[in-house]
């Protein structure tokens, strides 16, 4: 059985290998050819802005959500602490559990 098992994987991974090279030379025949385009720099800007306006907004909301829970846990509210609690939890789900499962 273990032998199978083994003809099985050296099978699997020559297939594996040949769709590797028939989508390398794809690529290569639809022109990209490890030189970027021309105005490239143009479009790496463009993303880097736009990733820099969304980390802004996302640390904003963030700071406002906690402030205002501040305010309440200031103001005597009793479930003030569980809901800062559960922010704190969606924060964490959506920074660390949610890219260590997608990576």
């Amino acid at each position: 059985m273990p032998t199978r098992l083994r003809r099985c994987g050296a099978l699997l991974s020559t297939i594996l290998a040949a769709g590797a090279i028939v989508q390398m030379a794809a690529l290569r025949a639809a022109g990209l050819n490890g030189s970027p385009p021309p105005h490239a720099g143009l479009f790496q800007k463009l993303i880097s802005t736009l990733t820099s306006n969304w980390e802004w907004l996302v640390a904003t909301g963030i700071g406002l959500v906690l402030i205002l829970l501040a305010g309440l846990m200031v103001f005597g509210d009793q479930r003030a602490p569980e809901k800062l609690f559960r922010v704190a939890g969606g924060i964490l789900v959506i920074l660390v559990v949610i890219p260590a499962v997608l990576s």
